[in-house]
């Protein structure tokens, strides 16, 4: 059960608005056609070699930080690194408040905005206030639901493919890579932080079932896509497939936000390690007001304009890992110094 609850956190962390409304997987393999299916095993592996490196980093010790997990990977306690992940997931957990009222096609700065804005800090506060146990839980609930509503939009959209080619294939490679590398990125604080105290078989067992069902999904959303060309293009190409339905149209659109809200939530809880304030409730209410004030910004300004800064970041966290040997003897050393320094500036701070 636990190793269950695990792969739904991940699959959690993952799968936000991009993902559970096809926009994503359009984007970045749909519009290649048949050629898409080649580069799904290759996901498969991917997916399956990193997340069980990041579970085996986590198994041993308990991460509380990205500061911990950082000096783990990258070997060095570097300001550079913490400013840009730091700036990473303010842009992520921003871009999915802002995804909410986007998907509700709510008009920016008028009431309902302001309202719905405040009604999303309430919430993530109570959330990340309660850390890792409270999304977990969550997830468990939530992400069998959306995967399986995916899957009945599917599959009542079905009928003969067409091989369509929308871009160049040469691109297909690159999409593979840059995709794997953000989704990484955007779960490996939560991946490591949720292996605490797990075996090794375990996390290999994670690592299969996480990577299995989101190739499975992937491949079963390429298939509908192609037979459904018209809708490839559109904004939310899954969300206008419900549309068949008033009834699905509207359980889908709120499934959708329970799905930003869990990539949110992930986000939130990665950037709430940042803060060091003496009040644990200051700590998630600051990094929310932050994020829920840049969320004004154009959800399409953030996809187009400020996602590449992540896949910066995510190529490098790629390499180091495949880089690493896992030997943590000197990073230990490391973390437990910056942890004893951080509880002198406390004490000097009271």
């Amino acid at each position: 059960m636990k190793q269950f609850k695990i792969v739904l956190l991940i699959i959690g962390t993952i799968i936000g608005a991009g993902f559970v409304s096809g926009k994503e997987i359009s984007s970045f393999f749909s519009i290649f056609g048949y050629y898409s299916f080649i580069f799904i095993l290759p996901i498969f592996f991917l997916l399956y070699y990193f997340i069980n490196k990041l579970l085996l980093i986590g198994i041993n010790k308990k991460i509380n930080n990205v500061d911990d997990l950082n000096l783990i990977i990258f070997k060095k306690n570097n300001k550079i690194i913490k400013i840009f992940t730091f700036i990473s997931f303010i842009i992520l957990s921003s871009t999915m408040i802002s995804a909410i009222n986007t998907s509700f096609n709510i008009r920016p700065y008028s009431l309902l905005h302001f309202a719905t804005i405040l009604i999303i800090i309430i919430i993530s506060c109570i959330a990340i206030y309660k850390d890792l146990h409270f999304i977990k839980n969550m997830c468990t609930i939530i992400v069998p639901f959306i995967l399986f509503l995916m899957i009945i939009v599917c599959l009542i959209n079905l009928n003969s493919p067409s091989n369509v080619l929308l871009s160049n294939i040469i691109l297909l490679p690159y999409n593979v890579i840059t995709y794997v590398c953000r989704n990484i990125f955007l779960s490996y604080f939560v991946v490591a932080k949720s292996s605490y105290g797990l075996n090794k078989h375990q996390c290999k067992q994670i690592s299969f079932a996480t990577a299995l069902i989101l190739c499975l999904i992937m491949t079963v959303v390429i298939f509908t896509e192609l037979c459904n060309i018209n809708i490839i293009n559109s904004n939310m190409p899954l969300l206008d497939l419900s549309k068949t339905s008033s009834v699905l149209y509207a359980v889908y659109l709120i499934v959708l936000q329970f799905a930003i809200f869990t990539t949110l939530i992930s986000t939130l809880l990665t950037l709430k390690t940042f803060f060091n304030f003496k009040s644990k409730l200051l700590n998630a209410i600051i990094p929310t007001i932050i994020c829920a004030c840049l969320s004004f910004i154009s959800f399409n300004y953030f996809v187009v304009y400020l996602y590449p800064v992540i896949g910066i970041l995510g190529f490098y966290l790629i390499y180091y890992l495949m880089s690493s040997n896992l030997s943590f003897q000197d990073s230990n050393q490391d973390i437990h110094k910056a942890s004893q320094k951080t509880q002198n500036n406390s004490r000097s701070h009271n």
